[in-house]
């Protein structure tokens, strides 16, 4: 195994427990012991900066941050950390995929930096961020028009309004009629309710690039962990790809390496391996 110097985790599935919110202490234990060994460790999300940056935070972790699928990367957590990386949607292709979303029913969120800009056809239902007063929210669909002129980082359509988590009947159509309208975009899905568009620019292994540049490492020293679909460009730019026991087919086909499930602290336990293997060249 050639010498791993950055790791980037995914939250969803990966880092996170399946109940989306805790992060078990084996895996803290972990990126703390990887952090203290040298290498450097990199939350990798769908989820915006300011709801990462929250789960660092609370669990003191000494990690950097990608956010928004790969829109945003920063130093460490926000406030505090430094942007290493910004990438929003062009304003013509975000109106477009607004006019292909909108008619569907489906809950769409636009994301700013510090605002959700949300159409949810009548449910009421606050985007979870909201509730935590972690960033504003404003409604309609002027408003998301609005953010598409200024700049929206990610457009996120999702049937249950929040997760998606479960399978929703007009996520699919919508995401082939999308990938066929606008195959420059980066188009994909966490979970099988939702569907996330953001910049041909952007994307989590564009972003991973950025952070890996910054610290003066090449991808032959970089591990991406992670399960779904939007973690695919940061599998296949990071040499040492890792697929959760959890993962997708797609995922799983794509990766050199596979750990044992979220449920079952896969990210600890890949850590270990990769710790082990490195205090042995030197024994």
């Amino acid at each position: 195994m050639n010498r791993v110097r950055l790791i980037a985790l995914d939250m969803d599935g990966t880092l996170l427990a399946s109940d989306h919110q805790t992060v078990p202490k084996e895996n803290i234990d972990a990126i703390r012991l990887a952090h203290s060994r040298g290498i450097r460790v990199a939350i990798s999300t769908g989820r915006m900066i300011e709801d990462a940056s929250d789960f660092i935070c609370r669990y003191d972790l000494p990690c950097m941050l990608i956010g928004a699928n790969g829109a945003r990367a920063c130093s460490g957590p926000m406030p505090g950390g430094q942007w290493i990386y910004r990438c929003n949607l062009e304003s013509e292709d975000a109106h477009r995929v607004l006019d292909l979303l909108l008619p569907t029913g489906l809950a769409i969120h636009g994301f700013e930096d510090g605002i959700v800009n949300t159409v949810d056809n009548g449910s009421g239902r606050k985007y979870h961020l909201v509730y935590r007063g972690l960033i504003e929210d404003r409604y309609g669909e002027e408003e998301i028009r609005r953010a598409a002129d200024r700049g929206i980082m990610k457009i996120f359509a999702v049937g249950d309004g929040f997760a998606g988590d479960v399978y929703d009947p007009r996520v699919e159509p919508v995401r082939r009629k999308l990938m066929e309208e606008m195959p420059h975009l980066q188009i994909t899905s966490s979970a099988p309710g939702n569907v996330e568009v953001i910049s041909a620019h952007a994307g989590k292994g564009t972003a991973l690039a950025q952070l890996a540049n910054s610290l003066g490492i090449t991808h032959e020293n970089v591990m991406a962990v992670g399960d779904a679909g939007n973690d695919l460009n940061m599998l296949e730019y990071a040499y040492h790809s890792v697929a959760m026991g959890n993962a997708t087919p797609d995922v799983l086909a794509c990766c050199r390496y596979v750990t044992a499930t979220n449920d079952e602290c896969g990210v600890a336990e890949i850590i270990h391996r990769v710790l082990a293997s490195q205090e042995n060249e030197h024994v």
